[in-house]
């Protein structure tokens, strides 16, 4: 799953990063988006919290196999990716914990 590879890509860059925005890979199903979403630390550990949830692009959904849970308009989506995808995405988010101690 290519999303999920990008989680553990977007987890590696908030290791020492200061409170200011990050640029995050979107964590959408199209396995070429390279687009980038810039959230703050305290938002990804907000969203992070809940380890089948993931930030895109806004627009960047499947609404087949993804609920948007929020939206900061302009820059990006809290989807909460259900059924086979969204089990792999919260499995993979286990066996990476956050380094706060909440899965990534």
């Amino acid at each position: 799953m290519s999303e999920a590879l990008r989680r553990e890509v977007d987890k590696r860059r908030v290791d020492g990063i200061d409170g200011s925005r990050l640029d995050f890979l979107c964590e959408c199903l199209d396995p070429v988006c390279a687009e980038l979403v810039s959230i703050t630390l305290d938002e990804c550990e907000f969203i992070r919290r809940v380890p089948n949830r993931l930030v895109v692009r806004v627009g960047h959904t499947d609404d087949e196999r993804e609920r948007v849970l929020m939206e900061e308009p302009g820059r990006f989506q809290v989807i909460e990716r259900c059924g086979p995808s969204g089990e792999v995405v919260a499995h993979i988010a286990q066996r990476y914990p956050h380094p706060s101690g909440q899965a990534a």
